[in-house]
């Protein structure tokens, strides 16, 4: 299987995640705060949509050959520096992966208000990482 296929794969398994994710994401954020089950339903699925876009980006890395990275940070830094992301979308890829941490490590307590809004209005930047990167593919 090439790259592009292998991306291909993994995008399909994002677009589902996020496909989940509008499903059970409560219609309030009344009911996001109060039910528990959706709410750690709608954390799991957000994080691995993330980390799925953590492994495109690690499988570009490695494939092309662009660096050895150390850390999830240096990925993006290589492939914003390399011109795969642009700045504004390594930004928010920053943030979600940010995010991804505060959901997984229990970086501090997380702000439910915060993740709803989050949860609601950001995940255009899903859409928008898929659509750099098959351009960035197309190019190639």
């Amino acid at each position: 299987m090439n790259l592009k296929e292998k991306i291909v794969l993994k995008f399909d398994d994002v677009n589902q995640y996020l496909t989940e994710l509008e499903d059970i994401l409560p219609e309030t954020e009344e009911e996001y705060k109060t039910n528990l089950t959706r709410r750690r339903a709608c954390e799991k699925t957000i994080e691995l949509a993330i980390e799925g876009i953590i492994d495109v980006m690690a499988m570009l890395v490695s494939h092309l050959k662009l660096g050895v990275p150390q850390n999830e940070d240096d990925i993006i830094k290589i492939l914003e520096k390399k011109k795969v992301l642009s700045p504004t979308l390594a930004a928010r890829i920053r943030e979600m992966k940010g995010f991804r941490n505060i959901l997984v490590h229990k970086y501090g307590n997380i702000d439910d208000s915060k993740a709803y809004s989050s949860l609601q209005e950001e995940l255009e930047d899903f859409s928008l990482f898929e659509k750099e990167i098959k351009n960035y593919l197309k190019k190639r």
